[in-house]
């Protein structure tokens, strides 16, 4: 095709990326080296495609140059230094999923596909949180500074951690867990890697789009080929019903200047009843298969939220309940947090904070605790400590549509506070 930009070409490479990383997988057997052979092919093709121009079906031609490269490297019997993430070398482009997901045709297409990949790097050589960051950048194309936002950690940090999970990966991977019959053991980390993938689109550290529509489809789209491809798993079910009733209220989660509304303060006329319903059918029978586990109880707490009429009306003492069982499945800051909420919500603020005292949470690593813990002294009328906790909160907050929700509740309390 003649009179098509670099940019252009490079802009096909990452629309088909993916499915052609998951094609070569299939031919070479570990993530590692159908890495290595994707970039050689996107190397050449960076390089041929301007002068030959782009050929009639891009993804064909990388996924017959890939496993041409393969079959070298395997008759030279060596391995080449990994050269980074082919999709780093397209970082200024706007990742692949944002394309894919606009195109349902597409996404159903790579739907398999993705998940084997996804499987594939939930190795167990590597741990949940190395598995998560190479699925962020492997499979949804994140950058490297968005992923480490996620796990609230320095880009230095992040860097480091996915090199040493692709160099384990070279080390000890192989293809084991790419099918639905050999995959079951690494179920757990997909599970929490597409939970982390939905929560990073659903309230974003990306400061100019605090709603990414575009990770909630795709998680939404990989929980539903997870649970499809395992009908039997509960917390396949579980996760799926979470996914949906947090989707559910999706609509009602922006005002019109594109701020966060609170969930005390949505309009419940604007959340899907439709969804909630299957989602909660869903959920119904996840539990009656009697296996309980953390995806089931986070749909559960959400279920409660969903059916209450209005704000006042939350049932808080079976949420407390909820997430005191939570944190005997997953013991983390996060859980803690929201339990101490909940229980300050179904008891007294006093309750709350008690809790939130027994447990050395590291606000450095987990700033949300301010926000809480100001919460809950509003309630409890000390309004000078949780002036203080709020200002904290605004201060480490992600994002300014994050700081300006917490400057309204400053407001409220009669104090002035412009954090930057």
């Amino acid at each position: 095709m003649a009179g098509v930009s670099p940019v252009e070409h490079a802009e096909a490479i990452r629309r088909v990326y993916p499915s052609v990383l998951g094609k070569v997988l299939g031919f070479a057997g570990s993530l590692a080296d159908a890495e290595d052979a994707v970039h050689d092919a996107v190397e050449r093709a960076l390089s041929s495609w301007i002068t030959g121009g782009l050929p009639d079906s891009p993804e064909a031609w990388l996924v017959t140059v890939a496993q041409n490269a393969h079959r070298d490297r395997l008759r030279r019997s060596r391995k080449t230094e990994s050269r980074g993430d082919a999709v780093d070398v397209l970082s200024e482009l706007s990742p692949w999923a944002r394309i894919a997901v606009a195109e349902p045709e597409i996404l159903r297409g790579f739907k398999d596909e993705l998940l084997r990949l996804l499987f594939a790097c939930c190795h167990p050589a590597l741990e949940d949180g190395e598995s998560a960051a190479l699925a962020l950048a492997t499979v949804v194309g994140l950058s490297t500074d968005e992923i480490a936002r996620a796990f609230v950690v320095a880009r230095r940090t992040m860097e480091q951690r996915l090199t040493r999970a692709r160099q384990r990966l070279r080390e000890k991977g192989d293809a084991l867990g790419t099918t639905p019959e050999r995959g079951h053991a690494r179920l757990p980390a997909v599970l929490r890697t597409i939970h982390l993938v939905f929560n990073e689109g659903y309230w974003s550290s990306d400061g100019d789009a605090p709603i990414r529509a575009d990770l909630c489809r795709l998680a939404l789209g990989l929980a539903h080929s997870l649970a499809e491809t395992y009908p039997s798993e509960p917390e396949a079910a579980g996760l799926l019903a979470l996914l949906l009733l947090h989707d559910a209220r999706r609509d009602a989660r922006l005002d019109e200047q594109g701020d966060p509304v609170p969930l005390p303060e949505q309009q419940r006329s604007r959340w899907d009843r439709e969804a909630i319903r299957r989602a909660t059918e869903l959920l119904e029978g996840a539990l009656a298969m009697g296996a309980p586990g953390p995806m089931q109880t986070e749909a559960a707490i959400a279920a409660v939220h969903c059916k209450a009429p209005a704000a006042d009306e939350t049932d808080w003492r079976e949420i407390a309940n909820l997430y005191a069982l939570l944190e005997g499945f997953r013991p983390t800051p996060a859980v803690r947090v929201n339990r101490a909420f909940a229980l300050g919500k179904a008891t007294s603020p006093a309750d709350g904070l008690e809790l939130l005292a027994r447990t050395d949470i590291d606000a450095n690593s987990y700033p949300y605790v301010h926000l809480v813990r100001g919460a809950l002294l509003a309630d409890a009328g000390e309004l000078d400590a949780a002036s203080a906790c709020l200002k904290e909160a605004a201060r480490c907050a992600r994002n300014h549509h994050e700081r300006n929700q917490i400057e309204q509740r400053l407001s409220r309390l009669g104090v002035t506070a412009v954090i930057r």
